[in-house]
């Protein structure tokens, strides 16, 4: 019985906290000792032996073993390499560990920041001067932006087109509430530039998108992280940002960097039109008194 519903745990793809979750109730009392540990710190299966795991269980080798059979792996290895592919997508389940501990918050603050300025400079030590003109060029004399992204790459999307409108006209946000995205796809064409933000965790339907606008003409700039694969092969330009660390929850500063410096770049080769726009926008922020 045992086998079979290995068998059809494998073949669900479920990952390693649905498994467990899944058989938790068939389990006897030294495997649930072993998933309840795994439960409250998933990503330790990438950083322990089988041996060192069942110890902080509590439970013997052998329990260690068929814990792992029972979820559907032939070995603990399997069960380690998915662990280690969820580390690298990001899921936060998997980025905390047992070992992390309190510290003074003044060092924190200082390994925090560290670690902050170490993506942004291996970030913009990989960008290429060459292909900053090119897209700087292109955020100008394109018909029309389209910004794109989703979750929180969609924040970093907004906060670019935020940026872009202060000096040019037709800069649009994608997804937009409520809407669908068939009635924008049908506007893009070969005039327009796709400027789409997709770090980890990407959703499926990005490269849809992509995919899409690629095919309707449209050039792409891809700003992504450095476990993109197969999405980039649609991108006229690509820039890849440091996100990962040491702690809990992904790095924006790269991706918002980035594109803060795309935008001031842009701005300056805007010249005497984009200045004219930026000039009627403060206009009329005075006119309406919209600031205090």
């Amino acid at each position: 019985m045992l086998g079979e519903t290995a068998q059809d745990q494998r073949q669900s793809g479920q990952s390693l906290e649905g498994r467990i979750h899944a058989a938790y109730g068939q389990m006897p009392a030294a495997e649930r000792k072993m998933a309840d540990l795994i439960l409250d710190f998933p990503g330790d299966v990438a950083a322990y032996s089988a041996t060192e795991l069942s110890e902080l269980a509590g439970v013997s080798k052998a329990a260690a073993t068929r814990f792992f059979q029972r979820l559907g792996f032939a070995s603990f290895e399997e069960a380690r390499r998915q662990a280690r592919d969820a580390q690298k997508w990001g899921s936060p389940l998997y980025l905390q560990s047992k070992d992390e501990r309190a510290s003074d918050l003044s060092a924190e603050l200082g390994r925090y920041l560290d670690e902050e300025i170490q993506a942004l400079t291996a970030t913009f030590e990989g960008l290429d001067s060459r292909l900053v003109e090119q897209v700087t060029e292109r955020i100008v004399s394109a018909k029309r932006l389209w910004l794109l992204g989703f979750r929180n790459s969609h924040y970093a999307a907004a906060y670019a087109r935020w940026q872009l409108i202060q000096f040019r006209r037709n800069v649009f946000l994608l997804p937009t509430t409520g809407e669908t995205m068939g009635e924008y796809l049908a506007d893009m064409d070969g005039d327009d530039l796709v400027i789409a933000v997709g770090v980890r965790r990407r959703v499926k339907g990005l490269r849809k998108v992509l995919e899409q606008a690629a095919g309707r003409g449209a050039e792409i700039l891809y700003l992504t992280d450095p476990t993109a694969r197969r999405s980039t092969e649609l991108a006229t330009w690509t820039i890849t940002c440091q996100v990962s660390g040491g702690y809990l929850f992904d790095s924006y500063a790269a991706p918002f960097s980035v594109l803060r410096f795309l935008a001031i770049e842009a701005f300056r080769k805007s010249g005497k039109a984009g200045r004219e726009h930026l000039e009627t926008i403060e206009r009329h922020h005075e006119e309406l008194k919209e600031f205090e």
